[in-house]
């Protein structure tokens, strides 16, 4: 998110909202929007509330130039070695005040599933008024996540499926998809009562919706699969990485 400097006006990183990188994609239902956003180095335990830029180099400024050395960086346990390009923006080397905000508000950002919901009728900055839950465990890397039938779910990393209360973010149940314990690109969707989640390597889990979910079978399409699946016209509709699957109820 950015922000900006009340005394010169430049564009500032901050730390608010969702993390420094974000894949999935929100859903709004009604007059609230659900996303979740997971990157490196954000889960809890990794995240580091780095110093101001004026005191960062106050203390670790060793030659005076008014930017932040690579090593400088190392040498003050900012950093470990490695990615550097990643946060020094005009690729000079060297860290400046654009640069370390943006450094900063990566370093403190918190890989969260968040539910937002704005203030009626507020006007201005309403980032704090407008969530109305955070939960930062368990959060998926590029999978959006599914409110059906009352319930909010997330699939994460792992086969890890969380199902949340959407108006408290109350977990009501988080466990594996036994069979399907893989990476999560495809995002869950739901029709006819079910659940489908397929995981990277075209596991696909059905799944019996509800507070208390249960897996009902796991189906292998022996192929990758990266994209999300489309219901319409009683069909899914499953593009693996060598084939497009429609499937239909035999019935």
């Amino acid at each position: 998110m950015l922000s900006y400097s009340a005394k010169t006006g430049e564009k500032l990183w901050s730390s608010r909202g969702l993390t420094w990188q974000v894949k999935s994609s929100a859903i709004v239902v009604g007059d609230t929007t659900y996303a979740a956003g997971a990157a490196p180095g954000a889960d809890a335990g990794q995240r580091q509330q780095l110093l101001s830029y004026e005191e960062a180099v106050q203390k670790g400024d060793a030659n005076g130039d008014k930017k932040i050395s690579e090593q400088e960086a190392i040498d003050n346990g900012w950093r470990h070695k490695g990615g550097w390009g990643l946060v020094d923006l005009d690729d000079d080397g060297l860290l400046n005040q654009r640069d370390w905000e943006f450094f900063r508000a990566r370093r403190g950002a918190h890989n969260t599933t968040v539910a937002i919901r704005p203030p009626r009728g507020a006007r201005g900055d309403v980032t704090e008024k407008a969530v109305l839950w955070k939960y930062e465990k368990a959060v998926p890397v590029v999978s959006s996540p599914l409110l059906y039938q009352g319930v909010l779910y997330t699939i994460k990393d792992g086969g890890i499926l969380t199902a949340f209360d959407p108006e408290t973010g109350t977990v009501l149940k988080q466990g594996r998809l036994q069979g399907a314990i893989d990476t999560y690109f495809s995002s869950p969707v739901a029709a006819d009562g079910k659940i489908y989640v397929i995981s990277q390597a075209g596991k696909v889990s059905v799944v019996k919706p509800g507070a208390d979910w249960e897996t009902l079978a796991v189906n292998d399409l022996g192929e990758e699969c990266f994209g999300t699946p489309a219901i319409g016209d009683g069909k899914l509709y499953v593009r693996t990485a060598g084939a497009l699957y429609a499937f239909a109820d035999g019935k």
